[in-house]
């Protein structure tokens, strides 16, 4: 059997994201084929987003699982 190949689209951004609840999140967002943060959160189906190495409620390297319906901004950060 042949390893298939890897077709995953790896494309990460640092986002800052602020939920309903206050809570600040920093992290690495991967949007995939898409060419902007702004166009991942307005087309993608997701109804969740992975935050990856994250700094959340004071600690850091984190996967942070956020469902868009709570998002009340998102700031893509410089790379």
């Amino acid at each position: 059997m042949e390893p298939m190949a890897d077709t995953y689209v790896k494309n990460f951004h640092s986002v800052v994201v602020k939920i309903k609840d206050g809570t600040t999140i920093t992290g690495k967002l991967n949007i995939g084929d898409f060419p902007r943060v702004s166009d991942y959160f307005k087309n993608s189906p997701d109804k969740y987003f992975v935050l990856s190495d994250a700094e959340h409620r004071g600690s850091s390297g984190k996967v942070v699982i956020v469902n868009k319906s709570e998002i009340v901004w998102a700031e893509p950060e410089d790379s």
